[in-house]
């Protein structure tokens, strides 16, 4: 008997007994093994959907931890900017200032001693070969010089070439007149730097401003000898808004020249609060 097989499956309307049998058993196995090969697809295609589900998954945790780790980035960084501000707010409470006298004439009841000790100590400030300090004489604009270069080590560049007329290569203190006028902070006046005149107290308040890069103030402050119009006002009302002068209200004497120990106590609140008087 012969057996036909078409697409859809087993003909077989003329199979005897036996045959027939044999026909059922082929049908199902053929049955059988697209039911089978339809759930191997199916679970194939699960296992490529769990598969995809556990790797987004996985993208999505991996995002959310490098998100965590940058916030906890940043949240480190910012604390420890506050550490190094309290840092820097310790450090700035307790300036080194030697308890011996420094200098044969500066002695501990001198209403400047701190500030001179602390200058001293800082290598901003020296005293002549006798021993003493001298505080009361007339700071001149080139010890001026050598005191701001020091403390802010200022250099001008090899090949500059100061424009001052009246200082020669071969001056004292010509590399640090150079360095002040190189960075605009002494420029003289008339061409001429005058190195060897005494500082004038509305120059030391504009070197100060300019030196230490003093903010502009806030409030207007009056002085009984001085107004606004004044040509180093607006200098002089810097150093009072930061108290480095206490001469507001009062007669602030712009064209008397500064005393070494004068220079000494101005300098150092202009370089460490712990100087300055606010009372």
């Amino acid at each position: 008997m012969e057996l036909f097989i078409t697409a859809s499956g087993v003909n077989n309307t003329v199979f005897s007994k036996g045959e027939e049998r044999m026909g059922n058993i082929w049908k199902n196995t053929v049955l059988s093994g697209g039911i089978l090969g339809a759930l191997v697809l199916a679970g194939c295609s699960s296992e490529a959907g769990a598969d995809e589900s556990e790797e987004a998954a996985s993208v999505d945790w991996t995002e959310e931890q490098t998100a965590e780790t940058e916030n906890n980035i940043e949240e480190t960084e910012e604390r420890v900017d506050e550490l190094e501000s309290d840092i820097r707010e310790l450090g700035a409470g307790e300036p080194s200032i030697p308890e011996a006298p420094m200098f044969a004439d500066v002695s501990t009841d001198y209403h400047a001693f701190d500030e001179i000790q602390y200058l001293a100590d800082q290598s901003v400030i020296n005293g002549y070969p006798s021993g003493n300090f001298e505080p009361g004489d007339t700071i001149t604009r080139s010890q001026t010089a050598k005191m701001l270069t020091s403390a802010l080590d200022l250099e001008a560049p090899a090949d500059y070439e100061i424009k001052a007329t009246d200082v020669s290569a071969d001056y004292h203190a010509y590399d640090e007149l150079a360095a002040l006028e190189y960075h605009g902070i002494m420029t003289g006046n008339d061409g001429r730097m005058m190195p060897g005149a005494g500082l004038k107290r509305s120059q030391m308040a504009s070197l100060l401003v300019a030196a230490y890069d003093l903010p502009e103030a806030d409030t207007t402050y009056s002085f009984t000898d001085i107004g606004e119009d004044y040509p180093n006002f607006e200098q002089i009302n810097v150093i009072a808004d930061q108290n480095i002068t206490s001469e507001a209200g009062e007669a602030f004497r712009p064209n008397e020249t500064t005393s070494r120990a004068q220079f000494s106590l101005f300098m150092a609140r202009a370089m460490d609060s712990y100087f300055i008087n606010e009372e």
